[in-house]
């Protein structure tokens, strides 16, 4: 069940991604469930009964002895599913187990994700790093965020917010200076992976063509050219500096991300609608493990405050 519900959000995401960057469009053909299945290394039946979720969603829609092709699907029209009834029905019927009512078990998940207001402060040198990770951490987790840069850490760590903070987060490659840093503040500290998927899924479904990614940060874009550095379609990859290159220049059709630190810049410039190409929506980056971590200390910090309220 774990699995084929993994392969299937993974699925969906391919698709939405293509139909919204417009790589994919209503009656496209999608992979055979046996490509699928070398590819995962799982047995075909997995991913047939992934692709019949995606089919009950209205997203693909499956021909016999004909493949599997997109649904009538247009951009935009393509949000958030509401999770199978299956897996509410397994959440009620725990709580019932335990004599608890419907309203209850709303109730406890709010109190146990939303008594404390919890405040996270990244640490990253890079400006598109930190400004992503904060939106994710707010728009998902319900964090309080702020981004802390390098040249505001000085070696007592004076920055308020990093000593108000209820956690750190940073990326491996700033794991030994956070944790130093976390050490002394005597604070938990997360340090983020991304989502690996992106380079073997969604991504690659994209650089079959051009797609352009406008970043905020010379360090970034040397980061993500080497992400890619071994993806096939990586010559597809055209990477630009907002505040240099001309993004104004981007073809109308062209598949085109915009990070969160340059949509920043851009609008704090008036410059929104200067961004030629077809707008890709910003996407989850935290990988699952640490997505795993946050949750679990979003719950721990909450439970512990209801314990010390009892």
């Amino acid at each position: 069940m774990e699995r084929r519900q993994e392969i299937a959000d993974l699925l969906r995401r391919r698709v939405r991604l293509g139909i919204n960057a417009g790589s994919l469009s209503t009656g496209d053909r999608l992979p055979s469930t046996r490509e699928l299945a070398a590819d995962f290394d799982v047995d075909h039946r997995v991913v047939v009964a992934a692709y019949h979720q995606l089919v009950a969603e209205g997203l693909v829609e499956m021909r016999p002895r004909g493949g599997i092709y997109v649904a009538n699907a247009t951009v935009g029209a393509v949000r958030e599913p509401m999770p199978p009834e299956h897996w509410l029905h397994g959440i009620f019927m725990q709580g019932r187990a335990r004599d608890m009512s419907m309203r209850g078990v709303i109730d406890s998940l709010r109190r146990a994700t939303e008594t404390m207001r919890l405040r996270a402060v990244v640490i990253h040198a890079v400006t598109d790093q930190r400004t992503g990770m904060c939106t994710e951490l707010e728009e998902d987790y319900g964090f309080e965020a702020s981004a802390v840069g390098f040249d505001e850490i000085g070696g007592t760590v004076r920055s308020p917010e990093v000593r108000e903070a209820d956690l750190l987060v940073t990326t491996p490659a700033h794991e030994t200076l956070v944790r130093k840093i976390a050490a002394q503040l005597e604070k938990p500290c997360i340090i983020a992976d991304v989502r690996t998927d992106l380079i073997g899924g969604e991504w690659r479904l994209l650089l079959r063509k051009p797609v352009y990614v406008i970043v905020r940060d010379t360090q970034f874009k040397n980061a993500l050219l080497a992400f890619f550095e071994n993806t096939k379609g990586k010559e597809n990859l055209r990477v630009l500096i907002v505040d240099t290159d001309d993004v104004t220049a981007i073809p109308a059709s062209a598949p085109t991300y915009v990070t969160r630190g340059a949509r920043d810049w851009l609008r704090d410039a008036g410059r929104e609608h200067d961004v030629g190409g077809r707008m890709l929506p910003n996407a989850r980056t935290f990988s699952s493990s640490t997505a795993e971590e946050l949750i679990s200390f979003i719950l721990k910090a909450n439970l512990a405050a209801l314990s010390a309220r009892a």
